[in-house]
């Protein structure tokens, strides 16, 4: 294998498809062989890529962002410890903030008085009939709310129609007046 990562089974590889390519596509009007046009193109494409600076500090990090993007160096390593550490470096806020609330549970346990507990059974027993008591205003208090509602339109109609009445009283009065002073 050559020192840069090819072997020789890929130059011949390559040299087959170039031959391919020459049958195919014909060989050029100077009889030079593809290769050493590709040669050429390619020490121009350097010399052009060359004058940018941006882009010679991509083509120098590559091969490692190859070799760092190809599954199989993240397989290396052990893939579970790698996901485990993914997850807990993502996770690190959500884990900071779970610990600060641990350490303020851990003030309040001396604030809580287990005596005030023992009675919460007894308390419980007498919650249940209460919570239903409530309920049960709740849902009178619905019932309530709905028929209030119900009076308001019917009181927002009759006002409606009062005014509508109102305003054609009106009408016919003015019209009324308008022909008594016409007819004087």
């Amino acid at each position: 294998m050559a020192a840069s990562g090819i072997s020789m089974e890929d130059i011949a590889m390559l040299e087959d498809r170039v031959a391919q390519m020459e049958r195919i596509f014909g060989s050029n009007a100077k009889q030079e062989c593809a290769t050493k046009q590709i040669e050429e193109i390619n020490l121009k494409v350097d010399k052009m890529l060359g004058k940018h600076p941006k882009t010679q500090a991509l083509l120098k990090r590559l091969g490692e962002l190859n070799t760092v993007t190809d599954p199989s160096f993240i397989m290396r390593y052990d893939p579970s410890k790698f996901i485990q550490q993914e997850y807990v470096a993502a996770s690190t806020n959500r884990i900071q903030k779970a610990a600060v609330q641990a350490a303020k549970v851990e003030e309040l346990k001396g604030v809580v008085n287990p005596g005030n507990l023992k009675s919460v059974t007894d308390l419980d027993k007498r919650m249940g009939p209460l919570t239903l008591k409530c309920l049960q205003l709740h849902d009178n208090g619905e019932e309530v709310n709905k028929d209030i509602n119900e009076l308001v339109e019917r009181w927002n109609g009759i006002l409606s129609t009062l005014s509508e009445q109102f305003v054609t009283w009106d009408n016919l009065l003015r019209k009324a007046e308008e022909s008594l002073k016409d007819s004087d």
